[in-house]
């Protein structure tokens, strides 16, 4: 029988609301934390660390808005990746024009740490209503793979 232990990255869940024309970003572990933060919660919910990761947060095809670099994520462990004026600024734009479908795409590269073959993960953004109550929309930022 053979045990392998693969990395499973992925991100928490991050709801989005809008507050005297502001974003705020709120990741939903973050419960004892109200005010709004500028990132998301990167995991490693896999059995082995996942090394060399390249995070890559991009417009389109090829406009990347953003690039972080990760030596090592462990399992069980988390990396606060930010999110840049840009990234708010697709975000936003996205909201503004009532579609859903966020042309924000992130593409995470990394190796293994035991057969040390690179991977590549890509990610969609989407952008879904939550709820709305009391004039206050809340919206759930999603990443889906898109294989």
């Amino acid at each position: 029988m053979k045990i392998s232990f693969i990395p499973a990255l992925g991100f928490n869940q991050v709801l989005i609301t809008r507050t005297d024309g502001r974003l705020k970003v709120r990741n939903i572990e973050d419960h004892n934390n109200l005010e709004n933060v500028d990132y998301v919660k990167l995991y490693n919910l896999g059995g082995g660390a996942a090394k060399n990761i390249e995070i890559e947060i991009f417009i389109g095809d090829n406009d990347v808005l953003q690039r972080k670099y990760v030596s090592m994520l462990p399992s069980k462990e988390g990396y606060l990746l930010p999110l840049n004026r840009d990234v708010f600024k697709e975000i936003d734009r996205t909201l503004k024009n009532n579609g859903y479908e966020s042309d924000l795409h992130v593409k995470i590269t990394y190796k293994h740490n035991v057969s040390r073959k690179q991977q590549e993960i890509y990610l969609n953004a989407k952008i879904d209503n939550f709820n709305s109550f009391d004039d206050k929309a809340v919206y759930e930022l999603q990443f889906i793979s898109n294989e």
